[in-house]
């Protein structure tokens, strides 16, 4: 695996208890039963991605983290209005779909002129429904969330198309907290967590 920021052991632990309170003391109904799937994934232990941003070992709980603190920041800068809940369990979970999603692959690369095996973050997608639509279909298995929430999880990486029947810009027009919640992923992926 490439050198570069890692985590330590404490750190990821201190990670997962942070998000389970946080994300028990919404009280939504079947809360329970979503921290405990997570607990049974490697939502805590798997990278944020395979080479763009914490690429490594527990990345994507700290990323989730990461994307609460900018996304409440909006809330508290009164940028969007959002309950705390709404914050909690979109940030929290808007990458839930990397659950079980990463895996170490092995590869050939030539090192300084040498072919030498390595291994690296690789995918294995055993849902492939899309990132926002399969983020949504896992936690509304197990709690309800709002169609503002639904919104916010499923266009939080921003228009997939350039058309004029672009459902992100609409669904922001509706929902401008989905375009908090948008670049609030965006700045923690390309500013907070490229200084790590």
């Amino acid at each position: 695996m490439a050198e570069g920021f890692k985590l330590t052991q404490e750190q990821i632990e201190e990670n997962k208890k942070f998000i389970e309170e946080k994300l028990l003391s919404t009280g939504r109904n079947g809360m329970e039963r979503l921290v405990t799937w997570l607990g049974n994934t490697d939502f805590y232990t798997a990278p944020a991605s395979t080479k763009y941003h914490l690429h490594c070992k527990g990345g994507l709980a700290l990323h989730s983290i990461n994307v609460y603190n900018r996304l409440k920041a909006k809330v508290d800068e009164g940028l969007v209005d959002l309950k705390e809940d709404t914050v909690i369990i979109t940030a929290l979970l808007h990458d839930v779909c990397k659950a079980n999603f990463y895996e170490v692959q092995k590869r050939n690369r030539k090192i300084e002129g040498q072919w030498q095996e390595i291994e690296e973050w690789g995918v294995n997608d055993k849902l492939p429904i899309g990132h926002g639509d399969k983020s949504c279909f896992i936690i509304q298995s197990c709690i309800k969330i709002s169609p503002e929430e639904y919104a916010m999880i499923r266009f939080h990486m921003g228009r997939e198309s350039d058309s004029n029947n672009d459902p992100f810009s609409k669904a922001a027009a509706f929902y401008p907290a989905v375009a908090a919640i948008h670049t609030a992923d965006l700045e923690t992926a390309f500013i907070v967590e490229s200084r790590m």
